[in-house]
């Protein structure tokens, strides 16, 4: 398995730094064999032909820029193993501590809950999975992701509903019932593509990544603008946020009557998530 490392951090080395092409190589090994690292360096048993054609298949895709996480099919978040395919976007480690903020705060008791625009549904299942009690419904407006999420439901055997529904035209149906919303929206704006890698672009959906620049709070307008119909009072709403437009985002809820609102950081020093209350 050593070996194996070995080859496919050489092979990746045309694309991805030296350190990565290890971090890579090691997980893929990892994966593929079901051993920690340690495992490996102590047993170093060979692969079988089959692994050796895997191996091989998975090389290719990622020099053709093709993510691991859809490779492999799998990403994993909060530490539950989150199904994935080009229908939903990857889950990103920011979101982890969005999904963590809100267990720490709202474990004490069994909030009502709902997640707009889930995805892979990997917001609202890491929340049920830490809120026992809760009730957690999730909704989008992709039948492909609505499947997916649906799927991973059923694999972890968690109990969480998905619902098609589009926030931006759809009338909800029901009044003053959750506690908590919470969403990360399409947010990134489209003269913000420049900066982004080619395999987030080529490969992720852009349905569920961009806006227009014109109007780039549009999602969180129309969410804050649900809250106001169906969070009870003094229920939460939780945004995973664009950095570059908080301030405006603020003076937004402000604008719609919601109070205590917080701009909070991510590890990485940025302002990446907002929570705020129903009056």
């Amino acid at each position: 398995m050593k070996d194996s490392i070995r080859y496919i951090a050489n092979r990746l080395s045309k694309c991805y730094a030296t350190r990565e092409c290890n971090s890579i190589a090691r997980y893929i090994v990892e994966e593929l064999s079901g051993m920690s690292y340690t495992d490996i360096l102590v047993k170093d048993t060979k692969f079988l032909a089959v692994d050796r054609e895997n191996i091989e298949d998975i090389v290719k895709r990622l020099l053709n820029g093709e993510p691991l996480q859809y490779i492999l099919g799998y990403s994993y978040f909060c530490d539950l193993k989150i199904g994935v395919d080009s229908n939903v976007l990857i889950p990103r480690p920011e979101t982890e501590e969005l999904c963590r903020l809100i267990i720490e705060r709202h474990s004490d008791y069994a909030p009502k809950i709902l997640d707009v625009c889930s995805g892979s549904g990997c917001i609202a299942l890491a929340l049920k999975n830490g809120i026992h009690e809760a009730y957690v419904e999730g909704v989008d407006i992709s039948s492909g992701a609505i499947s997916v999420a649906r799927k991973n439901a059923k694999r972890l055997n968690i109990n969480v509903e998905f619902n098609e529904y589009d926030v931006i035209t759809d009338t909800p149906k029901i009044v003053n019932s959750y506690d908590i919303i919470v969403s990360n929206p399409p947010y990134i704006c489209q003269f913000e593509k420049e900066k982004m890698e080619r395999n987030v672009l080529d490969n992720e959906p852009h349905i569920a990544l961009f806006v227009d620049d014109e109007n780039p709070l549009i999602f969180y307008d129309k969410i804050a603008e649900l809250g106001c119909s169906i969070l009870k009072s003094g229920g939460n709403l939780f945004f995973e946020i664009n950095p570059l437009f908080y301030k405006e985002l603020t003076e937004m809820l402000i604008s719609k009557g919601y109070t205590n609102i917080e701009v909070i950081n991510d590890i990485n020093e940025r302002k990446r998530f907002i929570a705020c209350a129903k009056i």
